[in-house]
């Protein structure tokens, strides 16, 4: 799943107004106790299920279903994205010490995050949230209201350069015939063995959504069983317009995208394109239609080893159809 799509979905269970307060002007809360009566300000949302669709040029969806959990003491939220691509499950509770509504995310992106949502007025909130799981993954914010028209419209903030900055949103209107669908276990990873002289490619997986034109990021592991070093130099597919070398740079203020020229295959070693760590493949303007079977044929140029073909599944969740080969 690629990072700007991470970026939207996982604050999707938080509805936001245009704009971030940098102080927020906390509401008046309902009396520190156990039960639905703590839980108050949430009234408007449990029991219902919400179709957002997303700000950005990606348009993505997502179903929301709101619901009572523990009894009553607690609310769930259960979300999927573009139909199962991708999923997670909230669990809002709150703390009776300080009256906060804390929360825990748990997602099937094989990441997970923490925050605290704090009514700022009738249908609103702001929430601060820290993603686990994923390297170097900057806090995030967000603000939550209710429409007058009935839409929630979410927007998720990242910190860069010192500026709160958007990142893009969700627009959400209930819809009662809505049901989150949640992505299938990975089945034991099976794939043909492609080699190139010393070099074996295993792991071959590219994440997609399924949406025409979006960017999808590839992933693969190259081992090099030569104790000479050599360089992947190129990648290229019928499947997109190019394929760009990406590793993430990411500082305290924020991150940036670099594209490579190339990769080092060292020694003796592998080259770990992962999904999670700095680097991926970004296959620019993918079309999953021009897949057969669930894969699509990249073509791998090494220094060295020269060229060779290789097909890479397509899959809605890179770290579990990665993990799945262990």
């Amino acid at each position: 799943m690629n990072k700007r799509l991470i970026a939207a979905a996982t604050l999707s269970l938080l509805f936001a107004a245009p704009a971030l307060t940098a102080v927020a002007q906390v509401a008046e809360l309902p009396a520190p106790g156990v039960g639905r009566a703590a839980y108050a300000p949430f009234e408007h949302l449990v029991g219902r299920t919400w179709r957002g669709v997303g700000t950005g040029s990606e348009a993505v969806e997502d179903i929301q279903r709101w619901e009572w959990a523990v009894g009553g003491h607690a609310v769930r939220v259960v979300h999927s994205v573009g139909g199962g691509a991708y999923a997670g499950e909230t669990l809002i509770f709150r703390d009776r010490a300080s009256g906060a509504y804390i929360f825990h995310y748990f997602t099937s992106g094989g990441f997970h995050s923490t925050g605290i949502m704090r009514p700022t007025g009738p249908g609103a909130f702001e929430a601060e949230e820290t993603i686990h799981g994923l390297d170097g993954f900057p806090p995030l914010r967000s603000t939550l209201v209710m429409g007058a028209d009935g839409v929630h419209r979410a927007r998720s903030f990242q910190q860069e350069n010192g500026a709160w900055v958007e990142k893009g949103g969700f627009d959400y209107r209930e819809d009662a015939s809505a049901v989150p669908v949640m992505p299938a276990l990975a089945a034991a990873a099976r794939e043909a063995s492609t080699a190139v002289g010393p070099l074996e490619l295993t792991r071959r997986i590219v994440a997609t959504s399924g949406t025409a034109g979006e960017d999808s990021a590839g992933y693969v592991r190259i081992h090099n069983g030569s104790s000479a070093a050599d360089e992947l130099i190129d990648v290229s597919c019928a499947c997109a317009d190019t394929v760009e070398f990406h590793r993430v740079v990411r500082t305290e203020t924020g991150g940036s995208m670099l594209d490579d020229p190339s990769w080092a295959v060292p020694g003796n070693g592998a080259l770990d394109v992962r999904p999670g760590t700095n680097l991926h493949f970004m296959l620019l303007n993918f079309d999953p239609a021009k897949a057969v079977d669930g894969r699509v044929r990249l073509t791998l140029t090494f220094r060295d080893a020269g060229a060779v073909q290789a097909d890479f599944s397509l899959t809605g969740d890179s770290r579990a159809a990665w993990a799945a080969f262990d």
